[in-house]
């Protein structure tokens, strides 16, 4: 029931993000192993302002933080990688795993208001390139690119 209830809300974000103009203004990638204290990941996209191409990027990790800016080409690449992600995809694999990692990808079009939509996944590894949550991967694997980092180097 409740993975039902959570399709139900995924897929009516979904449509309420795509109807309107799915500009994207922010995305953020967080990530955090339960068994490793100091695993917690935080990469935040956010736009520089409405009227600019430019994109600020902060890594945040246990060990440092950094800031810098990326051009509008990656943002877009990634954008589209983004709404290839199907949300039943990403509600069709259920996998158990004893202190399992949790990644969580959310974005939005707007800086304020409800148009904000969370994909979260338990135990991502970088076999799931071959299961219903590939595409939810490759945007992992595109916003680490992005912030100069691997998916090796998710603890």
């Amino acid at each position: 029931m409740r993975y039902f209830l959570t399709s139900i809300l995924i897929l009516s974000f979904t449509t309420n993000f795509y109807s309107q103009d799915s500009n994207l203004n922010f995305i953020r990638l967080s990530y955090s192993h339960s068994a490793i204290s100091e695993s917690k990941i935080d990469i935040f996209i956010n736009k520089d302002s409405p009227n600019k191409n430019h994109f600020f990027v902060s890594v945040i990790t246990s060990e440092s933080q950094k800031k810098y800016s990326i051009e509008n080409k990656k943002m877009l690449e990634l954008k589209e990688a983004i709404i290839k992600i199907s949300p039943s995809d990403i509600i069709k694999e259920n996998r158990m795993c004893l202190d399992g990692s949790d990644t969580e990808i959310s974005f939005s079009n707007s800086v304020v208001g409800n148009t904000e939509v969370k994909y979260s996944v338990h135990c991502l590894s970088s076999q799931d390139d071959k299961t219903a949550w590939k595409d939810f991967l490759n945007v992992v694997n595109m916003i680490l690119d992005i912030a100069k980092m691997k998916f090796t180097d998710l603890k």
